[in-house]
């Protein structure tokens, strides 16, 4: 939980910086980027320069960085057909609230789609768009929306419990069950406020009826299915207890119903990675972070690639997505 915290309002605050420098609606140049070509979605942010943040692609192979717009977004999804991007942040954007926009692949807003939102989730179809929603900044309840891609029929999908902390990561193709990672707050025997470590589960929305896929002493996070969800990649702490800069960060891959779990780094020093990674479109390798920059893994052979080496550069990239 301290985790999420952390990255929360880091984000808000680069958000925030971002928007006051520039007009957040300030025209774009026409892009050449090719819908058809595989590249991965990130987003880079500067903490010694006057570019705040920027949202861009890269080739899987480190190569032809373009940026799709400067003045960054704390997250953002390719569409299925990718095509268009929802973002979170953008104008209105305050302390306490992020609304979500969409845009077209050459940066331009077209429009926003809802007041507040965060942790975004495309349909399989790209009809809708699933989010999350916390009530005010200090709040740990954060329930699960939904709302067309037109900005209408904005509607509550679950509605997390009492003392529950979900995160939403993905959402199957039919609709029916959303993918996350959840923590417990409780109070402990000291009296004092604690939550339990991170837990992988998948949530039936018309039931409410979870599925846990991790029950553990470890925390895992931000799962993501492959294309064609017989497979989850997700990040694990490998050493149980509070997060720390200690801690040893993993991917792993399991099948969807939770058994076969493997890991597919092979880190054994302190490091940082996330808070989002993605599938390649073929299911064979997995984008991520480590301390700042940007890794793949292919699963089969755990060959490890290098993408880019800014983090020394005081650079902080976020692997958003890979179609």
């Amino acid at each position: 939980m301290k985790l999420i915290k952390l990255f929360l309002f880091s984000s808000i605050i680069i958000l925030l910086l971002s928007f006051c420098s520039k007009s957040p609606v300030d025209s774009q140049i026409d892009l050449k980027i090719d819908i058809n070509e595989e590249l991965i979605l990130f987003t880079r942010y500067f903490y010694s320069s006057s570019r705040s943040s920027e949202l861009c692609v890269i080739r899987p192979d480190g190569s032809n960085i373009q940026v799709i717009r400067h003045h960054g977004y704390s997250m953002a999804r390719w569409s299925p057909d990718k095509s268009k991007i929802v973002i979170v942040g953008g104008p209105g954007s305050t302390l306490e609230y992020l609304p979500l926009w969409l845009m077209d692949m050459n940066g331009r807003l077209l429009h926003q789609l809802t007041w507040n939102g965060y942790y975004t989730v495309w349909s399989h179809y790209g009809e809708y768009i699933l989010f999350e929603r916390r009530l005010g900044y200090f709040s740990e309840i954060w329930d699960v929306y939904s709302v067309n891609i037109d900005g209408t029929d904005e509607r509550l999908v679950y509605q997390v419990g009492d003392r529950t902390i979900f995160m939403i990561s993905d959402v199957s193709a039919s609709g029916e069950h959303i993918l996350g990672y959840e923590s417990i707050v409780y109070i402990n025997d000291e009296g004092k406020l604690s939550d339990t470590d991170l837990e992988i589960v998948k949530i039936h929305l018309e039931t409410g009826k979870k599925m846990y896929l991790t029950d553990n002493e470890l925390n895992d996070g931000c799962p993501r299915y492959n294309s064609d969800e017989t497979m989850i990649a997700y990040f694990c702490i490998d050493i149980p207890g509070e997060v720390t800069v200690n801690n040893i960060e993993n991917v792993y891959v399991m099948s969807s119903d939770g058994s076969n779990k493997r890991r597919v780094t092979n880190e054994t020093m302190p490091n940082e990675m996330g808070p989002f990674l993605a599938w390649s479109p073929d299911g064979k390798k997995i984008a991520y972070i480590k301390n700042n920059d940007i890794f793949i893994v292919d699963i089969i052979s755990g060959n490890v690639y290098n993408l880019t080496n800014t983090a020394k550069d005081s650079i902080r990239n976020k692997v958003m997505d890979w179609k």
